[in-house]
């Protein structure tokens, strides 16, 4: 399994719907929206991301057999989106903070869907969802169809957000 540490600086959990800071015991995770978030759905990334914050996520992108067949009908390599996504961090500057790995398979009903991209946090028990998912990735957890750029910058929108976001609840705390 090929690992990369990645370091984000803007992360966007959003399946909590009543989030009042971390705790100790592992949860499902649900998130609110972000409130710096403007109009069109851009947020203003006025401060950089939090490296303390960013390395409490992993991001995984199957590499599951089925997901891998979708890149390949792309003519992409099966490493393709890691690799995009890693790059996603590297422009940030976070590439030491964040985990950024290859998994398996996401659940058949996902990778059929795939390729799939899931994101974790070290507060809460297995994905978490992300405001931004489409309804059915947030109800499986799992983003799905992320092969080409215009995809993982959605994902990775997502992820900047909910780092601002649990950086902004820390503070609050």
């Amino acid at each position: 399994m090929f690992v990369f540490r990645v370091s984000i600086l803007a992360v966007f959990l959003a399946h909590c719907t009543s989030f009042s800071g971390r705790r100790s015991s592992p949860r499902k995770a649900t998130l609110r929206n972000n409130p710096s978030e403007t109009m069109d759905g851009s947020t203003a990334n006025i401060t950089p991301l939090d490296p303390k914050v960013a390395q409490q996520f992993t991001i995984q992108v199957c590499t599951a057999t089925s997901c891998c067949r979708k890149m390949n009908e792309l003519g992409l390599d099966k490493y393709h989106t890691l690799g995009e996504i890693y790059a996603k961090a590297q422009e940030g500057n976070i590439e030491t903070s964040m985990i950024i790995e290859d998994g398996g398979c996401q659940g058949g009903k996902n990778c059929k869907l795939g390729p799939c991209v899931a994101i974790l946090h070290e507060d809460f028990d297995g994905n978490v969802a992300l405001d931004g998912m489409g309804s059915a990735e947030f109800r499986e957890r799992v983003f799905h169809n992320v092969a080409l750029p215009g995809d993982v910058d959605r994902v990775w929108s997502c992820v900047e957000n909910a780092v601002r976001v649990m950086s902004e609840e820390s503070i609050d705390e």
